[in-house]
């Protein structure tokens, strides 16, 4: 996520066939986005269609098309509002990681992210699948880079690293494994494994500490 907001291969407003300006219609496409999250929460991508969105929202199915041009434009700004979510999460860790000493980085981190995915089946729900199309793809690798690069500014607060070239790759690849893991952990059920949540620190653990003895030499 080197290019954060501009370069995003999901824009919500770039899909959507016109912007809602008043409020009504403003609160009429939240509801839409609303009503496409609790179908993926619970029945996931394969029960997501336009008629049964528009069923959930309580609105005509001609409603939805007239700010939503397809099904996909929908998922893509739903896909907006979860990665929106995630950039916030990181940008508080970071505020944090600067305020005080994590006595646990890594735990912290963990914590955080899984509590996001907890409280965002539908995330979970769009990305796990073969559904996921090269535009939803590429906005989720730009989403890791954003997370990658706040992962590398806390370690540098936290641990104490010399940023650079080696730290920033660090923190790409740690998100990379985090980001796989957490997908698996939470296939099980909206709570995720507890278990692989356990494993997959103790893994993260043994980089950081890997990674501290590399480049605190340097």
């Amino acid at each position: 996520m080197a290019e954060p907001d501009g370069a995003r291969a999901v824009e919500g407003e770039a899909r959507m066939r016109r912007q809602p300006r008043q409020q009504r219609s403003r609160t009429r496409v939240r509801h839409i986005l609303e009503a496409a999250d609790a179908i993926l929460s619970a029945e996931g991508f394969e029960a997501l269609t336009v008629r049964r969105i528009a069923q959930r929202a309580g609105v005509p199915v001609g409603s939805i098309y007239q700010f939503f041009p397809d099904k996909a434009a929908v998922v893509d700004a739903l896909a907006g509002t979860y990665i929106g979510e995630f950039d916030a999460a990181i940008e508080q860790l970071v505020a944090e990681s600067e305020a005080a000493r994590w006595a646990d980085p890594v735990g912290t981190l963990i914590d955080a992210f899984a509590g996001l995915y907890r409280a965002n089946p539908g995330y979970v729900a769009l990305w796990s699948g073969r559904h996921v199309s090269p535009e939803l793809a590429r906005a989720d690798e730009a989403n890791n880079a954003a997370i990658a690069d706040g992962v590398r500014r806390i370690l540098m607060r936290q641990a104490g690293l010399p940023d650079g070239e080696a730290l920033a790759r660090a923190a790409r690849l740690a998100v990379v494994v985090a980001d796989a893991l957490l997908q698996f952990a939470f296939r099980s059920g909206p709570a995720g494994d507890a278990e692989v949540l356990e494993e997959l620190k103790a893994l993260l653990r043994l980089y950081l500490e890997q990674v501290t003895g590399r480049l605190a030499g340097n």
